[in-house]
């Protein structure tokens, strides 16, 4: 009776350590929540006349935005929504917030977004770690007049005192892909390649 007892006292106490290191293991994904246009972005009614269908895709050559060492294994972290989802989204809003008319089909632009990069490499020693976070774009339009391809990009340097975590990288990835929003929705070259292309 006494040895089932401590088996059953062994197996929960197994158990209970198993959950416990379950539970301190961070998570393997970084939500981003991209900013919208703000209200100075100018809605041209002339950008009526464009029906764009834009379209991204994941160029990169890895699938993580960053990994890092924790618990003497290599610890991967990915992005949601998916890279190319994301900045479907901010170019989808750019464009509407400007007036142009968005469609799957019956289109007489496309407009392609190609994330080149999103990642943030971690570099880490005994006392400090460094982030260097770098997000590249392509953007190309293909009207019916001709095309045109504009790159968009941001890089920025952290660093910190001891182990580096999730926060930290997230708060690198935050700020480059912020840099990045900004110069997209400041940008007119696109919108007036859109009009120039489309007839």
């Amino acid at each position: 009776m006494k040895l089932m007892q401590k088996l059953s006292f062994g197996a929960c106490l197994a158990s209970a350590i198993l959950l416990a290191g379950c539970s301190s293991m961070p998570s393997n994904t970084l939500t981003f929540n991209p900013q919208s246009p703000t209200a100075t972005t100018a809605f041209n009614t002339q950008n009526q006349k464009a029906i764009v269908n834009v379209v991204s895709k994941d160029g990169r050559s890895q699938s993580e935005v960053s990994s890092y060492t924790l618990n003497s294994a290599l610890f991967k972290l990915y992005s949601s929504p998916a890279v190319e989802k994301l900045f479907q989204q901010v170019v989808q809003q750019d464009l509407n917030a400007k007036g142009f008319r968005l469609a799957d089909s019956g289109v007489n632009t496309n407009v392609l977004v190609t994330v080149k990069e999103f990642y943030a490499k971690v570099e880490e020693g005994n006392i400090r770690h460094k982030i260097t976070s770098k997000i590249q774009l392509e953007i190309h339009v293909q009207g019916i007049q001709g095309n045109f391809t504009k790159n968009f990009g941001a890089s920025r340097i952290d660093e910190g005192a001891l182990g580096v975590n999730n926060n930290d990288i997230q708060k690198s990835l935050d700020a480059t892909l912020t840099d990045v929003v900004s110069a997209l929705y400041k940008d007119t070259e696109i919108a007036g390649a859109i009009s120039r292309y489309v007839n």
